[in-house]
């Protein structure tokens, strides 16, 4: 759910096989999570036929207070909210309460939406409404206002400003707007808070003793704060579930998902909303997502809200769920590894010593222009600094750290880079897929040089945290090797080039930067939006 600021993608951690075939399953597990501690938080919950057959609790709930993870640790869920939001959906439907071609004009009149006559609330449960991604789509506009109470009426006008960025129905692209719509409609419906329809339809029939609408985060009343890994865990702002509603606006655990997810596969809310959900378009059902990994087909969804990441999947006679709320580790890669272990196959344990420095002449060899014919996209692979940077066309670059000497990752996001040893193609890992690029040619342009050069001293005096009480984030400031390094809450790190003795640039982000020392102050201008940075004592 949460609008994260990234990049094309990311490397996962290269990982050295373990696990003898006289291994269980559960030491495999039990390995693979050890080596996780202290770069991933959270719960996980693995079921065989309905019945647990591992759990584990990783890292804190609440960091500041000591408090350890537990199973009954409630997480915010994100973007699984929206499975929800489509069995209630359906079941509305089923009732007569609503008809799936209703035309969105019908529920916001008023709202001034645009195309509001001709979409519908199956194309808003599909993300083919073409509305505009308030959260993704405006991640400037929604920085301002997530962490505060939002009316139906702010949102809607929110909605009818952001416009349209496609006819109804021509084409998918996700949306978030589309199940904030979806969460007023079922109030206007049922007649009451959506939080209340999510009670008596799902929650209590089910017996999900730890799943809410996460009104607010208490860790007194065992809610799980989120965070994210710098020089130590940082709590991230907490969004608000009035902006998140029907989008992503829950809170569970790993067991009341699975319990939940059995429940949709196993027909107890009616076959015929089970299979209206698996009906896909373009890769989305309605509120589902079907995910493969080899041989074995699965149904869920993941979810991201601030820095808590989640997933379910519901196979034909397993069931894994895992919430977490800190990670500098892809966690997309844990299904798979549990899939591999209850399979009997060898797993990956994740190494987190594992980068190593190549030499300016090695790097040089890897730069270049890569296409994917596939995928239609190039890729630009230029020296930064020490190592490695990679840029997506339209996108911003992204680091890559060497792992081997034809090998690179970034591992926040899960894509690893193999160079062929004749440098004439590169192989692009990502969530289980592999795309092969080309080498077209050499990279337009090496990576910008500052324009000024300045020392390390002078590096040292920009150092710090920063905060924007507008955005409510953090950002910090560190030297790495000659040059300026920012990060931002929640986000990764990015190099800067000095462009006079004040003011830094990354190019490929469009950001630029300008310091005050003299009032410890900098400010940032991205998307011709300009935002004033004070620094924390």
């Amino acid at each position: 759910m949460r609008y994260l600021a990234k990049t094309f993608a990311a490397l996962v951690c290269a990982a050295v096989c373990t696990a003898c075939s006289q291994q269980t399953a559960e030491q495999k597990l039990d390995a693979y999570f050890d080596a996780l501690d202290g770069h991933f938080m959270g719960s996980i919950v693995v079921q065989q036929d309905g019945k647990t057959i591992y759990q584990r609790s990783l890292g804190w709930a609440d960091v500041e207070n000591q408090v350890p993870a537990t199973a009954e640790t409630q997480y915010r869920i994100g973007s699984i909210s929206k499975t929800f939001t489509a069995v209630l959906v359906l079941k509305a439907a089923a009732e007569g309460r609503l008809s799936l071609n209703d035309p969105i004009a019908k529920y916001f009149p008023n709202a001034q939406i645009p195309n509001a006559e001709q979409i519908t609330i199956d194309q808003l449960l599909q993300h083919r409404s073409g509305l505009v991604d308030i959260v993704n789509d405006k991640p400037y506009e929604y920085l301002t206002y997530f962490t505060t109470p939002q009316t139906r009426q702010q949102i809607l006008e929110r909605v009818a400003a952001a416009g349209t960025n496609f006819q109804p129905d021509s084409e998918y692209r996700y949306c978030n707007t589309g199940y904030n719509l979806l969460g007023y409609i079922l109030e206007d419906v049922w007649g009451k808070p959506f939080a209340e329809i999510v009670n008596e339809q799902i929650v209590n029939p089910l017996d999900l003793r730890h799943t809410r609408f996460s009104e607010a985060i208490n860790p007194q009343h065992g809610d799980a704060r989120s965070y994210t890994l710098l020089d130590n865990w940082q709590v991230q702002p907490e969004t608000d579930a009035s902006v998140a509603i029907g989008a992503g606006a829950l809170a569970s655990t790993p067991a009341d998902l699975a319990k939940f997810g059995n429940a949709l596969v196993g027909n107890i809310f009616g076959n015929y909303i089970f299979e209206q959900m698996k009906q896909f378009r373009d890769a989305y059902g309605r509120g589902l997502v079907e995910f493969t990994y080899g041989d074995q087909v699965g149904y869920g969804h993941a979810g991201l809200i601030d820095g808590f990441a989640s997933k379910l999947v519901v196979f034909e006679n397993v069931t894994i769920a895992f919430c977490s709320n800190g990670a500098d580790y892809d966690a997309n890669l844990i299904v798979p590894t549990v899939l591999d272990a209850l399979n009997g196959k060898k797993i990956d344990i994740p190494n987190f010593d594992k980068h190593i420095k190549l030499s300016p002449e090695q790097l040089a060899s890897y730069t270049g222009v890569y296409k994917c014919d596939a995928l239609s996209m190039e890729v630009t692979v230029r020296v930064a600094g020490d190592r490695l940077s990679a840029q997506a066309a339209g996108q911003p670059s992204f680091p890559l750290d060497a792992v081997s000497a034809n090998q690179f990752e970034n591992s926040m996001v899960g894509v690893v880079i193999t160079v062929a040893p004749d440098r004439k193609t590169i192989i692009l890992k990502q969530m289980g897929q592999e795309f092969e690029f080309v080498r077209i040619g050499d990279a337009a342009e090496a990576e910008p040089k500052p324009a000024v050069s300045l020392t390390n001293e002078q590096l040292a005096t920009f150092t710090g945290v920063y905060n924007c009480p507008q955005l409510k984030m953090d950002l910090k400031f560190t030297v790495d090797g000659d040059h300026l390094v920012g990060q931002a809450t929640g986000q990764s790190a990015f190099p800067l080039q000095a462009a006079n003795d004040s003011t830094f640039e990354n190019r490929a982000a469009g950001i630029k930067l300008t310091f005050d020392l003299k009032n410890n102050r900098v400010i940032l201008n991205q998307s011709g939006m300009q935002f004033d940075f004070l620094k924390k004592e």
